[in-house]
């Protein structure tokens, strides 16, 4: 009788699970949460193109010539930089003050008096530099804003001055300039 109970509460204990087969130890979870924030830089103002005129007499200046304010957001930590470059329609000097019809082509520079007629541009704002008193309109893309880092609203003014010289012929006269934002700074 005792073999029989002894193989009866062994098979009972085989019948058994075993405890701590079924439970977990050292598992652990990871959550990973991952965000990419692009790149992005804009410049902002009330009109992607403004047109600013005026009739002028000979022997005249007028500095005060239109004026655009642009705003510059980046989120770029390289910076930012706005470059500015005449873009008239003359192909040769695109940074002259092109005549409509048989008048002189009015070239970019400085001058308030004498006979030479000019016109100049300049920015001001946070970031501008190396143009904010008036100059003459770059005939290639010069920087004229820079921020080294990441900027929420940098706000740019420009304006113009132009000088019309006792001799300058009769004509209407159109000059451009084209601002173009760009990210990192360098």
């Amino acid at each position: 009788m005792k073999k029989l109970a002894i193989a009866g509460a062994s098979l009972a204990l085989a019948a058994m699970p075993v405890v701590g087969v079924f439970a977990a130890s050292g598992t652990t979870v990871t959550d990973t949460v991952e965000v990419t924030i692009d790149s992005a830089c804009t410049i902002t103002t009330t009109n992607a193109s403004n047109t600013y005129s005026a009739t002028m007499t000979n022997g005249q200046l007028k500095s005060d010539f239109g004026s655009t304010s642009m705003t510059i957001a980046c989120n770029d930590a390289g910076g930012w930089h706005v470059t500015a470059v005449g873009s008239g329609a003359d192909a040769s000097n695109k940074h002259y003050m092109d005549a409509s019809a048989s008048g002189t082509d009015i070239a970019t520079g400085t001058a308030t008096s004498g006979s030479t007629s000019n016109w100049a541009f300049k920015v001001n704002g946070t970031d501008a530099s190396g143009y904010t008193s008036f100059s003459a309109v770059p005939q290639t893309a010069a920087d004229v804003a820079t921020n080294a880092g990441a900027s929420e609203a940098s706000i740019l003014t420009t304006t113009y001055q132009v000088f019309i010289s006792p001799t300058q012929q009769a004509d209407t006269y159109t000059g451009q300039v084209t601002y173009t934002l760009a990210h990192p700074a360098n």
